[in-house]
């Protein structure tokens, strides 16, 4: 043990995993990243981490949301010394999200949403394309089960993955492998302190709810290893669905006449899931709002029986057939 550091919390094995994530990812030999960094136990074990084992330039980004006041003030207050004094450069933006939320949107969900867009345009702005963000393995498990329960297939199933590229920008999340309460101990033993989120504790929020009642129901009462079990299965069918975009990529690429025009007797010689996966594949590339399965499954219906169609996917794009050929259509033309 070094200064009476469990062993398993020291930096030699420290070191080794969060290394050993960075080079996997791609991040590690790196000149610069960010670190998103809200104040709570996961982001400040990150960038700890980040300016204990990564050598190249760290900053370190604060969002504060406006949604809490004076709390959030303190948040960013705390923040901003704890990245000054690791000897991080620290950059803070404010956001009102109260006025920016979305109709029919969530306060949770208008705050990721526009987080993300912040994070985004600050990493152009500094010329910066890797962002390393601390989401933990309970927060996997958690989002995996949240997922199942609204209902979804393979891709939400996944939960949260290593990886991710939006707009240029690539998100990395290292601490998957660790546990919450782990971070809080990396912390803890080396006397560290971090900031409590109030609103983490108010389950009137579904993710809150599934956090707080139901994953101890659970553990108490099925399972205690259920969120290692929900994390491996999320890891399992984030291999699967590597596979199938891999696959489906292929087969939408086999049937096209050109980018906007299917040969429908290739496709009619495919399975119905196959078809599936072409359809899944031609939302994600063209950006539509995901169907269901049932629409899923009546259009692969549709493209396999011999009559004409007309498929609407969203209001300004459809899906048509005519003399053996599919084409996609967005206002009643051709894309």
């Amino acid at each position: 043990m070094e200064n009476n550091i469990p062993y398993e919390l020291s930096d030699y094995v420290l070191a080794k995993y969060f290394r050993s994530a960075g080079q996997r990812q791609g991040w590690l030999n790196e000149n610069d990243i960010i670190a998103s960094v809200s104040g709570g136990g996961d982001s400040i074990a990150l960038l700890w981490m980040c300016r204990k084992f990564f050598a190249g330039k760290i900053m370190a980004l604060h969002v504060n949301h406006g949604i809490r006041g004076s709390e959030a003030d303190e948040d960013e207050n705390f923040t901003a010394n704890f990245a000054e004094n690791l000897g991080c450069e620290f950059i803070s933006v404010k956001i009102d999200v109260p006025n920016q939320q979305e109709k029919g949107e969530s306060l949770e969900s208008a705050a990721r949403r526009l987080r993300h867009q912040i994070i985004i345009t600050t990493a152009k702005k500094l010329n910066v394309r890797n962002i390393l963000l601390g989401h933990n393995r309970d927060d996997l498990a958690e989002t995996v089960l949240f997922n199942i329960l609204r209902g979804t297939g393979i891709r939400g199933s996944v939960g949260i993955t290593e990886f991710t590229e939006i707009d240029g920008i690539k998100f990395f999340r290292p601490l998957l492998g660790l546990r919450r309460d782990f971070l809080r101990d990396i912390l803890r033993v080396r006397g560290l302190t971090w900031r409590e989120d109030s609103t983490n504790n108010d389950d009137k929020y579904t993710r809150n709810f599934i956090r707080l009642k139901l994953l101890p129901l659970i553990e108490a009462n099925i399972n205690t290893s259920a969120i290692e079990h929900l994390a491996s299965f999320g890891e399992d069918m984030r291999r699967v669905r590597e596979y199938e975009d891999v696959q489906s990529r292929q087969l939408l690429s086999e049937c096209r006449d050109d980018k906007y025009i299917l040969d429908r007797k290739f496709l009619r010689t495919l399975t119905e899931d196959d078809i599936i996966l072409i359809i899944r594949e031609i939302g994600r590339e063209f950006e539509l709002k995901t169907l269901s399965r049932r629409r899923s499954q009546e259009l692969a219906r549709l493209i396999r029986q011999p009559e004409n169609f007309v498929f609407q996917w969203c209001r300004n794009f459809d899906i048509t057939s005519m003399r053996g050929k599919i084409y996609l259509r967005i206002n009643d033309e051709t894309i």
